[in-house]
C-alpha cells in the first residue's frame, strides 16, 4: 500500500514539475519576444491541441473546449464584446451535463456586433471598396463577412480542435445600446472604428493627424440606433440564424442601473441613458416572447449581487460572472440542449 502511495505521489510531483517548467518556458519566451504573438501563439496552440486530444479541457478567456465522450458534438457560438465572454464560464457546468465533445466560444468584439453592422454582412460591400478602409482602421479580415450566419465555426489561433456546429448562438444588445457607428460618405457602408487610434503611440497620433483627417473626410457620424430599428434588425438576424444554422438563439440584455423601478412611462425621467436602457430591456423582453427565444437577464443577475464593484456596464465582477454562467447553463438545460441538473430534474418531477 505504501509503495503505491509513493508511486502516485511521485507521478503527481512529476506532473507538477512539468507544468512548472512549461510556465517558466512560456514566461521566458514572452520576456524575449515582448509579445504574445508569433512563436508563443504557436506553442500555446500546440499545447492546447495536446491537452484536448488527451481529454483535458482547453480553457481560455474566450473559449472552453473539451473532447468528451461519444455523445453529440455541441458547439456554442457567441458574438459580441466582453459581456458575451461570460458564457465561456459555463463550460465546466455544461461539460458535466453533456457527455460528448463541447466547445463554447466568444468571437468578435463590441465594434463588430451592433445589429446594423451584422445585418450589413448579409449583403456586404464590395471588397475592393472596403480594402483600403480595413487597412487604415485595422479592421479584422472578417469584419464585413457573414460569419454569424455560417453553419459552423472554428477557434482562431488553435489547431486540433476542428470545426464545430452552431447548436447555440448567443447575441447581446449592449452594442446597440451604447455604441456609435459611422457611414462612408461615398459608398454608404457602416463601420465602428472602436479604439483603433488607442493602439498607436499617442505622440505619433498627435504629431501626425493625417489618419484623423482621412477619417473625417470619408465618414460621417450616424445617430444612435433607435429601439425600433434595433428590434427590426434583431428580428431579421434571428430569422436568418435559425434558417441558415438551425441554432437555438439566446440574447443577453443590459444593465439598466435603475434598481427597484417598475415604471414603464419615462416621459418625466431626467436620465436619457437610463431611459434608453430600460426601453431596450422592455422591448427585447417582448421580442423574446414574440419570437420564442430566451433573454439572459443580465440586468437582474448583476443587481442580485450588487453593482458597486463593476467597472462599467459590460465588465462584471467574478461573482457576477459565475452567476451569469450558471444562469446560461440553466437556460440551455431548460431548452433541452443539455441535460438538466439534479435540482432541475427534482423540480420537474414534483
Amino acid at each position: 500500500m505504501t509503495n503505491r502511495s509513493d508511486e502516485r505521489r511521485d507521478r503527481s510531483e512529476q506532473r507538477g514539475s512539468g507544468r512548472t517548467l512549461q510556465r517558466r518556458a512560456l514566461h521566458a519566451l514572452r520576456k524575449l519576444t515582448s509579445t504574445k504573438g508569433g512563436l508563443e501563439t504557436g506553442l500555446r496552440s500546440a499545447r492546447n491541441a495536446a491537452r484536448y486530444m488527451a481529454g483535458r479541457p482547453v480553457v481560455r478567456r474566450d473559449v472552453f473546449a473539451r473532447k468528451g465522450g461519444r455523445g453529440k458534438r455541441l458547439g456554442v457560438f457567441g458574438l459580441g464584446g466582453c459581456d458575451v465572454r461570460t458564457i465561456v464560464g459555463a463550460g465546466p457546468i455544461l461539460s458535466r451535463r453533456h457527455e460528448g465533445p463541447l466547445c463554447i466560444g466568444s468571437f468578435g468584439f463590441a465594434p463588430e456586433s451592433r445589429s446594423d453592422l451584422i445585418v450589413q454582412t448579409l449583403d456586404p460591400p464590395d471588397p475592393d471598396v472596403t480594402a483600403d478602409v480595413s487597412k487604415e482602421l485595422g479592421l479584422s479580415g472578417h469584419y464585413f463577412a457573414p460569419v454569424l450566419f455560417e453553419e459552423s465555426f472554428t477557434v482562431p489561433d488553435q489547431i486540433g480542435l476542428g470545426r464545430w456546429p452552431k447548436d447555440v448562438v448567443v447575441l447581446s444588445i449592449s452594442s446597440d445600446v451604447g455604441r456609435t457607428v459611422y457611414r462612408h460618405k461615398e459608398h454608404g457602408f457602416l463601420v465602428d472604428p472602436g479604439g483603433w487610434w488607442l493602439a498607436a503611440d499617442m505622440t505619433d497620433v498627435l504629431g501626425d493627424l493625417s489618419a484623423v483627417k482621412w477619417f473625417a473626410a470619408n465618414f460621417s457620424k450616424t445617430p444612435r440606433i433607435s429601439v425600433d430599428d434595433s428590434v427590426a434588425n434583431f428580428e431579421r438576424i434571428i430569422e436568418e440564424v435559425r434558417k441558415r444554422t438551425g441554432a437555438y438563439v439566446v440574447v443577453m440584455n443590459v444593465l439598466t442601473v435603475d434598481p427597484g423601478s417598475t415604471a414603464l412611462d419615462y416621459k418625466h425621467a431626467n436620465s436619457p441613458n437610463r431611459l434608453r436602457r430600460r426601453e431596450f430591456k422592455e422591448a427585447f423582453s417582448y421580442l423574446g416572447q414574440k419570437m420564442d427565444f430566451p433573454v439572459l437577464d443580465v440586468d437582474r443577475l448583476t443587481k442580485q449581487l450588487g453593482i458597486s464593484g463593476q467597472a462599467d456596464f459590460v465588465h462584471y465582477t467574478a461573482p457576477q460572472k459565475r452567476l451569469i454562467s450558471q444562469e446560461f447553463a440553466g437556460v440551455l438545460s431548460d431548452a433541452g440542449v443539455v441535460e438538466a441538473s439534479k435540482e432541475q430534474r427534482l423540480v420537474r418531477t414534483r
